[in-house]
């Protein structure tokens, strides 16, 4: 049966687990019934249980090379049992108190070599945007180890659906451990060498200082999230040539920050992107990072939306050569050289990912999906992070916040929502005129 080893860029992110920082995936998903009857506890059990049998990726588990000299390895679970990967027992009625309970979550440190995934069921939520029924709201937390958001975008398309899925799922599993570890010890030196002839590359794509005001971090986690109707937003920036939906995201970010924050707010964004087309990839996460100027010093909001549109130009042209050099060192380090370190001196800095789930068409029994919010892990480097992700019509703009100096979260989702609607209102006008002439 095959064996498959996690590669230093997976491995990285068990480590990376600490004090104060979970580098957990975060993501909410509310499934509206309308006029259906959401699944009950063992409904959705038995429906989760049969879908996540055979998913290759949910199966798995991790085994550690004695001594640290080797990377781990992906291994089966056997037997696998859904109850372990469920909780499905909070009373909460109301979507603040579900963003109260996710905040909880994220602070949570969990051991991936217990257990990478879990779901958390919360039953009974009317009040969320959007719902025309009873929601039922899905949190996944699960190991970045296990893969990055673009991995994760396929397993839940699969998990949140009934689409056929294979009967048969390859067994995984790990070779002679003691071996394993003889393997990684005559490996390492040759390891060192390669990492160190990369170096030099790397170090021309350091990342640029974000700009952000000195703050604290902590343990404590704050969340919340602004959902928008995108058919109007797309609509309307029909007359902005080359302009995208993230780039309006960015904008309505980049106004919030700097509105919450002033001159503590950071100046840039480091953007999350997928491997670019070409690059070697191995293993589950194939994401890397550009960074974006979030162009404060543009007043008026078509400016600024100008600018940040090509300022990610200006990042996505440079990021595959960027991509290419900090992967060639990261594959190449040794398992022993493996050791992040949180930053002494936290700054105030943001990272912002985003998916396009697609279509709306994910399920869970008769409920369907209305909208996902997805959290990008904070740190003390970038204590104040964004996500956005749509799917079908809903766009969501969210924020997880490690830091006390960002104050009330839901101040800031206040702000965002004002800044939302003064950058919808700019879209729309350059529209009326255009229907005006």
């Amino acid at each position: 049966m095959p064996t498959k080893q996690l590669t230093s860029v997976d491995f990285e992110l068990i480590p990376a687990n600490m004090a104060n920082r979970s580098t957990d995936v975060l993501t909410i998903f509310l499934f509206d019934s309308g006029s259906s009857t959401p699944l009950d506890k063992k409904e959705l059990l038995d429906f989760l249980g049969v879908r996540a049998s055979r998913i290759p990726q949910l199966r798995w588990t991790v085994t550690t090379v004695p001594g640290g000299f080797g990377f781990p390895y992906w291994i089966d679970t056997e037997p696998f049992d859904i109850a372990d990967h469920v909780e499905d027992n909070v009373e909460i009625s109301s979507w603040k108190g579900v963003f109260e309970y996710f905040a909880d979550i994220a602070a949570q440190i969990v051991d991936p070599y217990e257990c990478l995934w879990r779901l958390h069921v919360v039953r009974g939520v009317r009040d969320a945007p959007g719902v025309h029924g009873e929601a039922t709201v899905v949190i996944l937390k699960a190991s970045h180890a296990l893969g990055d958001g673009q991995v994760y975008n396929a397993i839940v398309h699969d998990l949140f659906s009934s689409k056929p899925l294979p009967d048969f799922v390859p067994e995984l599993t790990a070779p002679n451990p003691w071996w394993s570890s003889v393997k990684g010890i005559l490996g390492t030196p040759r390891r060192y060498v390669r990492a160190l002839r990369a170096l030099p590359e790397t170090r021309k794509y350091d990342a640029p200082d974000s700009g952000g005001g000195v703050v604290a971090f902590t343990g404590k986690r704050s969340a919340t999230a602004l959902i928008l109707d995108l058919a109007p937003i797309r609509e309307a920036k029909k007359m902005w040539p080359g302009v995208t939906v993230t780039g309006i995201a960015q904008t309505i970010i980049s106004l919030s920050l700097e509105e919450h924050f002033g001159d503590k707010s950071p100046r840039s964004m480091q953007v999350m992107s997928g491997a670019p087309a070409g690059a070697e990839v191995h293993g589950q996460n194939h994401m890397g990072c550009y960074h974006v100027d979030l162009a404060m010093d543009k007043e008026d909001i078509a400016g600024r939306l100008l600018s940040i549109t090509a300022n990610n130009n200006h990042g996505k042209a440079g990021y595959p050569d960027a991509y290419r050099a900090v992967r060639a060192l990261q594959y190449e380090l040794p398992a022993v050289a493996v050791k992040p370190k949180l930053s002494t001196e936290p700054k105030l800095g943001t990272v912002a990912s985003s998916v396009n789930r697609g279509p709306a068409v994910m399920t869970l029994g008769p409920s369907k999906i209305l909208s996902t919010t997805s959290f990008p892990y904070v740190s003390p480097r970038s204590p104040f992070n964004h996500g956005i992700y749509s799917v079908g019509d809903m766009l969501s703009i969210s924020v997880l916040s490690g830091t006390p100096d960002s104050g009330d979260i839901d101040v800031y989702a206040a702000v965002l929502e004002k800044n939302a609607a003064r950058v919808q209102a700019c879209l729309e006008g350059r529209n009326s005129k255009a229907t005006a002439q």
